[in-house]
Formats: structure tokens, C-alpha cells, sequence
């Protein structure tokens, strides 16, 4: 039997692994490429207001959405607010479309994000659960 290997990714782009685990190796283990984009959509969307001392303006207002009354205008308004706010912070990213799926009573919302990359031609996806 013949052992395939498999092809190496080149490295485009990395971040650490959202969970700040060890890798085999017992280093942090990090993300790359699609996956390291996929980590910084939910970073900014998962980043409060107050979180980043130094930086707060890389804040998202989100949690309160999990507290409103929601209707079109709310949602419509959250998902321009969040579409900027990946655009801003995150100059690889085209965002495409934003959804929510609100559940006050229990407060829960989740976000999904359909996305490209910069002179990437696939569309990608990342769903953020906030939970208060």
C-alpha cells in the first residue's frame, strides 16, 4: 500500500485557533487561510463594547439585539451595522449577506455571514452564536 501524502497548503494568512488550544507539537494551535477569515468574522462579531481597552471601537453592539423587540427595520439595521463592521475591520472580506435567528426568550441570537475573499471566487460561510 502506498502512502499518499497529501499536498501542503501554502499559507496564505493565519491567526490562532479561536479556542487557544495546543497543537500536537504543544504550541498554540493556529487556523490558516479561509479558516484564519472564517476566525476574524467571529472575532469582530463576537467583540463587545468595552472588551478591547485600547481599541474600543472595535466593538459590536450586538449583545443588545438579543434583548429587543425584533422587527424588519431592527434586523435590516444589525445586518448593515454588521456587514460594515467586517468590512472595516477586516479588509479581506467582502460580505454578501447577513441573517439572523433571534430567540429572546431564551437569549440566543446567531449570525451567519455569506462572504468572499478578495480575489477568491468562492463564497464562504460563518455562523457566530451570541449568547447573553
Amino acid at each position: 500500500m502506498a502512502i499518499v501524502n497529501k499536498p501542503i497548503l501554502d499559507e496564505i494568512w493565519s491567526d490562532l485557533h479561536q479556542d487557544l488550544v495546543a497543537d500536537v507539537q504543544g504550541s498554540l494551535k493556529k487556523v490558516i487561510n479561509e479558516d484564519s477569515v472564517r476566525t476574524s468574522i467571529s472575532n469582530i462579531i463576537g467583540t463587545f463594547q468595552g472588551e478591547r481597552i485600547m481599541l474600543p471601537e472595535f466593538a459590536s453592539n450586538l449583545r443588545s439585539l438579543v434583548f429587543e423587540q425584533t422587527n424588519p427595520a431592527l434586523v435590516d439595521r444589525f445586518a448593515t451595522d454588521v456587514k460594515n463592521m467586517i468590512e472595516r475591520w477586516d479588509d479581506r472580506v467582502i460580505v454578501s449577506t447577513v441573517s439572523f435567528s433571534i430567540d429572546p426568550d431564551n437569549h440566543f441570537v446567531s449570525i451567519t455571514v455569506l462572504f468572499m475573499i478578495r480575489s477568491y471566487t468562492e463564497v464562504y460561510t460563518q455562523t457566530v452564536t451570541l449568547v447573553k
